[in-house]
């Protein structure tokens, strides 16, 4: 009796006309239960489905990891800038003089850091502006290109040459 319901399920199912719940019977019978020989194609479809939900959910869960990762670099950055903006607020010597040995000396690594990396960045710049000049050099060959396919339809024009 229920290999006649699951047959008339199919067919409501290939017509588009089954409910959420009768689609859940679908899916469980062709998931957990033995298939009979004659509905076997069936099951790919069905498992497809189950395994489609599980992965779509464990892509849910690594986008919100990935979004938490985030908002780490974003705190990390913003402890910086403060630290830093800290730091710059020390500019007259007087106020320098007045910090002990040791805050003078983390002060001065401070500064040595941002050197540091403001250097580095300017050294991955060079790159950047090499790949830029290239970029601009192919966009004019790619226009000298085109003036040239033009120059050659109107001449093939003038001498009828086709």
């Amino acid at each position: 009796m229920e290999l006649k319901n699951i047959e008339s399920l199919l067919e409501k199912y290939e017509e588009g006309q089954t409910t959420l719940q009768e689609e859940a019977q679908l899916k469980h019978y062709f998931t957990t239960e033995t298939v009979a020989p004659h509905l076997e194609v069936y099951r790919s479809l069905f498992t497809y489905f189950v395994l489609d939900k599980q992965r779509s959910s464990q892509r849910l869960l690594s986008t919100t990891r990935s979004t938490s990762n985030r908002f780490r670099w974003f705190a990390s950055a913003a402890v910086v800038t403060i630290m830093f903006s800290a730091f710059m607020t020390l500019t007259s010597k007087d106020e320098f003089m007045k910090l002990s040995n040791d805050e003078q000396f983390v002060y001065n690594e401070t500064l040595k850091a941002f050197d540091l990396i403001s250097n580095q960045m300017h050294k991955a710049a060079v790159p950047l502006n090499t790949l830029n000049i290239i970029s601009n050099s192919f966009e004019k060959g790619q226009q000298n290109v085109a003036f040239l396919e033009e120059f050659n339809n109107s001449t093939n024009k003038i001498f009828n040459i086709k």
